[in-house]
């Protein structure tokens, strides 16, 4: 009973020690939901009307979009094309949803029977499964279905992966094209709108117009007030609207240039090379590889005039002036690589310059390995041929491929590598003889060939040290160190602007970063500076300097700082100052202008004041007109309501310029008559055009429609903008 007392005396101690235990087994289940929460927010890509992406998703896509480009496809246009279609597609199936718009396997297995359905992602679909005519054919897909399935499953399960890519591409088009014909019967127009169409398009007139260029007027020439900004800013301020958040950044960036010291060591080593050359110390091959030339040496490979001019036309001119076995002096000379320049220095050594065969044109017929006795049918069919039978004849008969091609130094001067079929057929051509059938084995078979004829001209054997010129590691980290302690003495990105010009860089600007820019920089984005965009809206705050980002394949440094944060909405005066300020101007220059022609009546009295005369020919309503290299809008409704011989009422203010006209002639085609319907329905159809946004391919090409017009897009009226921005959309790639 004593010990029962006492454990009931404990009771409270007890029940407390549970507790605690129980709370901290909830608290430790609480912390790994959040941790499994915060981890799987940290995967997501962004989400759209909820529906979320996450980086294996995108992944995952991108893998599936490769199938269709290719491997060597741009990694990040892959990842941006699967996030537009992710956030279109989630925005239309939810708009469509509600609309009772969808699409059924029936109705893609109707557009597959089709030989041209507008719908069908053609851009993605092989030539083997369209016709002669151009058209496509489902038959060939299942054919090549069965033939796989049945004898190929490893290829058959990624043809059933592209196929069902094809097939989801085919839906999504149909259902977007469901969406744009609702879109559609929404829109009017009227009776007057199609008759000024009808009348605008079918009314060509010639126009003499005389141009003042904006151009034509000094920037300083004229002043701009703050309140001419305020007031362009209320004008304009739609335009401004951005549903995105942005960045205004400064950035300064420091090229790594080779030293004198580099220069030097690298003359040096090309010198070295001379004597080596002029000494004959070593084999000529012995002395390239030694250089680590970046153009290799084959003393059965020589040179025309045609592969020297590509590498420098200086040295050209100093071959032809140059004795046998003897050495230039070393020579700069730039090539390029990838779009981008690269300077060498180098020296050459003219083994021996002659006069020999170099362009040779031959005729030959494939004979393709689709029987081991390949070779033995190649000298039969040389038989026959010697013996009389035209080549013609027989080629038709056995239905084999016939073809001519020049052979020379272009084909190989220049490559460091060349593959062994191209080696074959240039060691087979060079000794044939001319109009002597001869056989060259090939990778896919047999070429039979025969030399007709043989140009001399002038051959460069010569063997060439060139080293690009670079900056040495030393010379890089010393770089480094300059620019880091120019960086390390910035607090701030107003000191990071003040301290650039001092420690001889120069500040860059960029306005309105967007999170899903690739790269920093403006005009041109600088490569591999994706890191610098994500640390600008991950961590960064305004005034932040980054880190010191490093390009070593371009050899640069970058630093950033972030100058203004500008969230969702409407960007303020200072943030759109460089283009109110530009408006401003033009408008300024208008009115002095515009000064300058008040009285003006006529044509000959513009010319009188200065202005630059052009003639327009079949001018139409609407049209862009192309006055003084610059498209120009607006002027053509101004034409088109100006009668035959008369000047213009008044001077035309453009974007470009200001312009006084006159309308010298008209000719309208009587053979078209006005269809009111056809009209209203031509204009419904380009106003969906207008709010329709491109689509383009993997490159960046805009994809077009049957009939070749692209398939149009303006961002700033864009359905899919509208949709997007209700649809609250979050966007996280930039972390990615």
């Amino acid at each position: 009973m004593a010990a029962i007392g006492k454990i009931r005396s404990w009771g409270p101690w007890l029940v407390g020690i549970i507790g605690l235990a129980l709370f901290g087994f909830i608290a430790t289940d609480f912390t790994r939901q959040c941790e499994t929460s915060s981890n799987q927010a940290r995967q997501q890509v962004g989400k759209v009307l909820g529906e979320k992406l996450s980086i294996q998703d995108l992944q995952q896509r991108s893998e599936e979009y490769k199938a269709l480009f290719g491997k060597d496809v741009n990694e990040e246009l892959v990842r941006n094309l699967v996030w537009d279609d992710f956030v279109k597609n989630t925005v239309l199936e939810e708009e469509c949803a509600k609309l009772g718009l969808g699409v059924t396997d029936e109705e893609i297995k109707a557009v597959l029977a089709m030989p041209n359905h507008p719908a069908l992602p053609r851009q993605f679909m092989p030539q083997e499964f369209f016709n002669q005519a151009g058209e496509f054919d489902h038959n060939y897909v299942a054919q090549a279905y069965a033939s796989m399935k049945q004898q190929d499953p490893e290829r058959f399960k990624d043809f059933d992966a592209y196929w069902n890519m094809i097939e989801k591409m085919l839906r999504q088009n149909l259902l977007r094209e469901k969406y744009l014909t609702l879109l559609q019967a929404c829109m009017l127009s009227n009776e007057y709108s199609a008759k000024v169409s009808f009348e605008g398009g079918n009314t060509l007139k010639d126009v003499t117009v005389v141009a003042f260029p904006y151009a034509s007027i000094n920037d300083n020439e004229v002043q701009v007030s703050e309140a001419d900004l305020k007031a362009k800013y209320e004008e304009m301020k739609e335009q401004f609207k951005w549903n995105k958040e942005t960045r205004d950044i400064k950035y300064v960036v420091c090229k790594v240039q080779p030293s004198d010291a580099d220069m030097e060591n690298l003359t040096n080593s090309l010198l070295e090379a001379a004597d080596q050359f002029n000494n004959d110390s070593a084999k000529i091959e012995t002395v390239v590889a030694m250089h680590r030339s970046t153009i290799p040496y084959h003393a059965d490979r020589p040179y025309n005039k045609n592969g020297i001019r590509a590498i420098s036309a200086a040295l050209l001119d100093s071959l032809d002036n140059m004795k046998d076995s003897t050495v230039t002096a070393p020579f700069r000379y730039m090539t390029m690589s990838a779009n981008k320049p690269i300077e060498s220095m180098a020296i050459a050594r003219l083994n021996r310059r002659y006069q020999d065969v170099d362009s040779i044109h031959f005729e030959f017929i494939a004979l393709p390995a689709t029987a081991n006795d390949v070779e033995k049918r190649a000298d039969s069919i040389i038989n026959v041929i010697n013996a009389g039978t035209d080549i013609d004849t027989l080629v038709n008969k056995m239905s084999l491929q016939k073809g001519d091609m020049w052979l020379s130094a272009d084909v190989y001067q220049g490559r460091t590598n060349i593959d062994a079929e191209t080696k074959a057929i240039i060691a087979a051509v060079r000794p044939a003889k001319v109009n002597e059938l001869q056989r060259v084995a090939i990778t896919n078979g047999v070429l039979i060939f025969k030399v007709t004829e043989r140009k001399v001209s002038t051959l460069y054997d010569v063997a060439i040290i060139s080293n690009e010129i670079r900056p040495s590691s030393e010379t890089e980290d010393n770089t480094y160190n300059n620019f880091s302690a120019y960086v390390s003495s910035c607090s701030n990105a107003t000191d990071l602007e003040k301290k650039a010009a001092q420690a001889g860089f120069e500040i860059q600007e960029q306005k309105n970063l967007l999170s899903d820019a690739s790269a920093i920089g403006t005009p041109v984005a600088l490569t591999n500076t994706r890191d610098a965009v994500k640390w600008a809206f991950a961590k960064a705050e305004e005034g932040s300097i980054s880190e010191i980002y490093r390009d070593p394949a371009e050899g640069r440094f970058m630093v950033a700082a972030v100058t203004k944060i500008n969230p969702v909405g409407y960007l303020d005066i200072k943030g759109a100052e460089q283009i109110l300020r530009a408006e401003v101007i033009k408008d300024k220059k208008a009115d002095i202008l515009l000064k300058k022609l008040a009285g003006v009546t006529t044509v000959e009295q513009a010319e009188q004041k200065g202005g630059t005369s052009t003639t327009l020919s079949s001018v139409g309503f609407p049209a862009t007109l192309p006055v003084m290299n610059m498209g120009e809008r607006g002027l053509d409704g101004a034409i088109a309501a100006t009668a035959v011989g008369q000047n213009a009422k008044k001077p035309f203010k453009g974007a470009n310029g200001v312009y006084f006209f006159k309308v010298d002639s008209c000719e309208t085609d009587s053979a078209r008559t006005f269809d009111r319907r056809a009209v209203e329905t031509d204009l419904i159809r380009n106003q969906v055009w207008i709010v329709t946004p491109t689509k383009t391919d993997i490159a960046g090409n805009p994809l077009t429609d049957r009939s070749g017009r692209p398939i149009h897009q303006n961002p700033f009226t864009s359905f899919w903008e509208v949709l997007a921005e209700k649809a609250g959309l979050t966007d996280n790639r930039y972390q990615f």
